[in-house]
């Protein structure tokens, strides 16, 4: 890189080149000191290639100032600016890279290494609830609710949300050696309700119906226990967001809403995605907010709050995951739930191995946010690593899209059963 000077740099200038960078809005001053040592500030002085076309080149690049051109495989240019919103997250990060990137005259770039970063993003754990300087300072952190709800959470007082008596019911009786189809039918079959919903769903094309299920009975046997017992807490899920005030009851039904949404969309991802469930990636998307009700609920005690939706936001966004988090480990969810509801945010996400339940999560949230992504400094679905584990990797991003796109009957098939 003989048209670029590259000098290392310290953490007085590794701070106020991340200010601008969204990537790193969440990252503490410990975290960054831990990458500093594998960073270094680029200037080109001349056009400059930074990564080819398809190579797998060891460093991340982040544009500061200037601009960057990125050529992809069919000859189409594309320049990026410095302020943009994909300026701000790594340029072209899959690797191999689907771009050759170029630094134009008098641009100016953050590199990283790649493994250095990677490894930082795996070990990397959430701090639970926030620990981020961001975070601790903003006005929000000092309402009553916030210290309350946290001091209750530090204490073991916080009153969480049971699990449906019947899900529990079917989940204990499930861990019993001895336990027969006819034992878990008659659980359901207590609850005329979700008698008639499990049915509605083993009846449907989307699970495979050929014959019509009269009884709950028959729909275990078409269903299996283990889609059964998803099923039924999705289905039961509805019955927790609830509330007496209005305002918050309507505030219950959005968060219910976008459940419903994330569920569809994880579903149909794990349809698409070889090694994994379906309807147990319906269920992570179902109950991935699940600790927004303890918070919401509280708010009824604070009606400042109904009157300032920016700041509630606020709350939720940075309180949710953990909540959500301890309320699936309390009803005794494995690491499949506890982990996509605390990362559901962590865009830049990174593990070993093949696609897991959080990817699946991670690309049906930035799917659902899509309309949104330039007000909230989003990444391209294409930038994240989840996209890649996923079978959607596969394809370009906007191919990618079009496959959701035409899943979208059985997305609004999915919503249906569950509404």
């Amino acid at each position: 890189m003989n048209q670029a000077s590259v000098v290392p740099i310290h953490m007085g200038t590794l701070r106020r080149l991340t200010l601008s960078l969204p990537y790193f809005r969440d990252w503490s001053v410990p975290e960054l000191k831990a990458i500093e040592p594998c960073c270094r500030s680029v200037v080109a002085s001349a056009p400059t290639t930074l990564l080819k076309l398809s190579g797998v080149e060891p460093f991340v690049y982040f544009l500061i100032r200037g601009e960057v051109e990125l050529l992809d495989a069919n000859g189409e240019k594309r320049v990026l600016r410095a302020g943009d919103l994909d300026a701000g997250f790594p340029i072209a990060n899959q690797r191999p890279s689907p771009f050759q990137v170029s630094a134009l005259p008098g641009a100016e770039l953050l590199r990283i290494e790649a493994s250095k970063l990677r490894c930082h993003q795996v070990n990397r754990k959430p701090v639970r609830f926030f620990a981020e300087e961001e975070a601790v300072n903003a006005p929000w952190r000092t309402h009553p609710l916030v210290e309350r709800l946290i001091r209750q959470a530090q204490e073991g007082t916080l009153a969480l949300p049971a699990m449906p008596g019947i899900a529990l019911r079917v989940r204990r009786a499930l861990t019993k050696s001895d336990v027969r189809l006819d034992d878990i039918a008659s659980i359901i079959n207590a609850d005329p309700a979700i008698v008639a919903r499990l049915l509605k769903v083993a009846n449907s094309v989307l699970f495979g119906a050929q014959s019509h299920c009269e009884t709950v009975k028959s729909a275990l046997l078409r269903l299996g226990m283990e889609k059964s017992q998803s099923l039924v807490t999705s289905l039961l899920a509805r019955d927790l967001f609830s509330a007496r005030n209005t305002t918050v009851k309507n505030l219950m039904l959005q968060r219910w809403r976008h459940a419903i949404d994330m569920a569809a969309l994880c579903a149909v991802l794990a349809r698409l995605t070889p090694g994994l469930q379906s309807e147990r990636a319906m269920l992570v998307g179902l109950l991935h907010e699940i600790g927004a009700l303890p918070l919401i609920r509280m708010t009824e005690a604070h009606p400042d709050l109904l009157g300032d939706p920016a700041t509630l936001r606020s709350i939720l966004t940075h309180l949710t995951p953990e909540l959500s988090a301890m309320v699936l480990e309390e009803w005794g969810f494995d690491a499949d739930f506890t982990t996509a509801a605390r990362h559901q945010s962590h865009w830049f996400r990174d593990h070993d191995g093949k696609a897991d339940y959080t990817d699946v999560l991670l690309i049906a949230h930035l799917h659902g946010l899509v309309h949104e992504r330039a007000q909230l400094h989003l990444p391209r679905i294409d930038e994240v690593p989840a996209f890649e584990k996923l079978a959607l990797g596969q394809l370009t991003p906007d191919l990618s899209l079009k496959v959701l796109d035409e899943a979208r009957q059985q997305i609004q098939e999915l919503k249906s059963l569950l509404a």
